[in-house]
């Protein structure tokens, strides 16, 4: 099992979840190009690379699949790409709050990124120097939820991420590589069947309710297409809990994962 965190997000983060689930199967989390203690590379945070990276990683340390792959937030399309790109090496696919309205200010008007063109997404850059904030000196909520030496690490790496941050130098790479994805997932959904195969084990955990038929269609939130992604999906409320549901509440995604290890050792439907 690998688990794969948000934007801007590390390994670190899974600290209160990973323990649970190792006492059930084998589980890594991954730290994505430039974040953590992963080594930058030509096009951090974009769904290509990020997808050729584990692919290459899992292949040249011989880890043993099909896997399950857990994603966080914006970690959702990685994982959702991974499976579409690789799907004799996937066994189920976990989803955690995944990404649901990622928004962008072009011009003093915030759209969201699949509503907008591809030039209006470059038009946004280079960003202004002020989005790259003060510098971190303590860790907020939800992070403080960590052991306090978890904490000293987790500052540690923000403000190294701070340190490589040029807003003048960013591009738009990442944001046109998360937009062609999302559109991609509306493409399926508009098809008006389960893109993924009709066993494949997909559990949704998220702070609010199942997406209704309705919700699908309009396309104002991404995160509706991750209940129709597969006939073998359950949709599971954490109730009153932040976007983090893995560091709010911890146990409910040990649990939730835990249901996907389940139904793929014993070929049972969820």
């Amino acid at each position: 099992m690998i688990l794969m965190a948000g934007g801007g997000a590390y390994s670190i983060d899974w600290a209160l979840v990973q323990p649970g689930v190792a006492e059930k199967t084998r589980v890594c989390s991954y730290d994505r190009a430039g974040l953590g203690w992963s080594d930058p590379g030509p096009a951090d945070e974009t769904v290509e690379q990020t997808v050729g990276d584990l692919h290459a990683l899992l292949r040249n340390i011989k880890e043993k699949g099909p896997y399950i792959l857990v994603g966080a937030s914006i970690g959702g399309i990685f994982v959702r790409a991974y499976q579409r790109a690789y799907p004799d090496e996937i066994a189920a696919l976990v989803f955690t709050n995944g990404s649901n309205r990622i928004g962008m200010n072009v011009k003093g008007k915030i759209s969201l990124i699949w509503d907008l063109s591809e030039d209006e997404v470059r038009s946004g850059f280079p960003m202004p120097l002020s989005v790259r904030g003060p510098k971190p000196t303590r860790e907020g909520e939800p992070f403080d939820r960590l052991p306090v030496d978890l904490q000293t690490v987790r500052l540690w790496l923000d403000v190294r991420l701070w340190e490589r941050s040029d807003p003048a130098k960013a591009t738009p790479d990442s944001l046109l590589s998360w937009r062609k994805e999302f559109l991609k997932e509306f493409v399926e959904a508009d098809g008006g069947k389960e893109p993924l195969p009709t066993n494949l084990p997909v559990v949704v955990l998220s702070s609010g309710r199942a997406a209704t038929k309705a919700q699908l269609q309009t396309h104002d939130g991404a995160a509706a297409l991750l209940d129709f992604l597969s006939s073998n999906t359950v949709h599971i409320v954490a109730p009153g809990s932040g976007h983090e549901i893995h560091l709010y509440q911890p146990d409910m995604v040990v649990q939730a994962v835990l249901r996907a290890v389940l139904a793929v050792r014993d070929h049972t439907r969820l």
